[in-house]
């Protein structure tokens, strides 16, 4: 495989980068897209699409394909240590669709604005001409290759290669959690995507989202903030939960129809400015993971959007020098910084059973304070 140069290499074609290549491309930029697997293919994750990620999604051009995939959701059924339950609806459209699903529509999405995709190519390196990232070096259908490029963005995931490379991976304990999560069918719900604060599985959290279009299948997990080790197998959480929780007891009758799968989730509150010459990171590999619900589709599609815009600022400008990219840092910073230090504050609060308890209950009696925790705990999108 000949070495080729291309306006801008995206590694990764998960949400954050089909929705770049897709930006990207449809301003006329010239893209590579590079994925390591083949589409469509699984993530673990609950594979909940916010608002924040169905103003991407509709203006992408894919909204159609994700409304016969995926199930629409009313937003988002709390329940608190001592089993009050609060439902927060949600305004617009949302959705909960398997990643095996959304991230294919996104990909396609991406192709059908002009970028070009290579499936099966594992990037292991970044190309340096002195102080800038100017390429990649990849193992492509068993061969080595080098991919040249003005603009390298990493969206390769929380385990990020390209943000090693360039020495910008925090792996802070305090800010990175965890999780662990599969699909159960056979599960009654309500129509809500179901977060359960339990006292007996505190200070984890479980989630039951209604997902796909196959009525009863259910995207289960069990969550872990960033400070916390617990020395065990989070799964034995979730059957305290099961066996324990008035919301659990339904799933002694589920059945478990995939294998859990554990994810590592690095919380905005670590995230560094994420670029240097010639190269920037967005979604996970950022560290743009929101604090408490372990959002990461929204963040990963708003700051693909944002890197995009920056992108073609620097292309046009002939400058993708670290100076010109730090508009990108400006970009995320206005819009996400004071949000994820919310979100940590409130998920610090969350480990105390009282709180959680106090927290529901004034959702419950206080309407001006709970919209104004729905303002801080959901994003809103740039394209809104």
């Amino acid at each position: 495989m000949a070495s080729e140069s291309f306006d801008v290499i995206i590694v990764g074609a998960g949400p954050a980068g089909s929705t770049c290549a897709a930006y990207l491309s449809r301003a006329g930029v010239e893209v590579l897209l590079l994925d390591k697997e083949a589409f469509p293919r699984d993530k673990p994750g609950a594979g909940s699409q916010s608002e924040v990620a169905m103003a991407h999604v509709t203006e992408l051009g894919a909204l159609e394909e994700v409304r016969k995939a995926g199930y629409p959701n009313k937003g988002l059924l709390l329940t608190a240590p001592d089993y009050t339950r609060c439902y927060l609806d949600a305004p617009g459209e949302r959705f909960t669709t398997p990643r095996r699903i959304f991230d294919n529509i996104m990909k396609n999405a991406a192709l059908r604005w002009g970028a070009r995709l290579l499936e099966h190519c594992w990037v292991y390196d970044v190309i340096r001409e002195g102080a800038c990232v100017c390429g990649v070096k990849a193992r492509c259908r068993d061969e080595n290759v080098e991919f040249r490029s003005r603009l390298v963005i990493g969206a390769d995931g929380a385990n990020s290669m390209v943000a090693r490379a360039i020495d910008m991976f925090p792996d802070e304990p305090e800010h990175v959690g965890m999780a662990v999560s599969c699909y159960f069918e056979d599960v009654p719900m309500e129509g809500y995507n179901e977060i359960h604060f339990d006292r007996n599985v505190l200070p984890c959290y479980v989630w039951i989202f209604p997902s796909g279009k196959r009525e009863g299948v259910a995207s289960v997990g069990l969550g872990l903030r960033g400070g916390i080790s617990l020395g065990t197998d989070l799964t034995k959480y979730f059957t305290q939960f099961a066996r324990t929780s008035p919301y659990g007891a339904r799933l002694k009758n589920a059945r478990q129809i995939s294998e859990w799968c554990g994810s590592r989730l690095p919380s905005g509150t670590q995230a560094r400015q994420n670029y240097t010459d010639g190269c920037m990171l967005i979604g996970d590999a950022g560290s743009f993971v929101l604090p408490l619900t372990g959002e990461g589709v929204g963040t990963a599609m708003e700051t693909a959007h944002m890197a995009a815009e920056m992108a073609i600022e620097a292309i046009d400008s002939n400058d993708c020098s670290a100076r010109m990219l730090a508009g990108f840092a400006r970009r995320w910073q206005a819009a996400l910084g004071v949000k994820f230090q919310n979100m940590k504050v409130m998920e610090e609060a969350f480990r105390d059973p009282g709180e959680v308890n106090t927290m529901v209950q004034r959702f419950l009696t206080n309407a001006e304070f709970k919209q104004e925790m729905l303002r801080r705990m959901f994003l809103v999108s740039s394209k809104s």
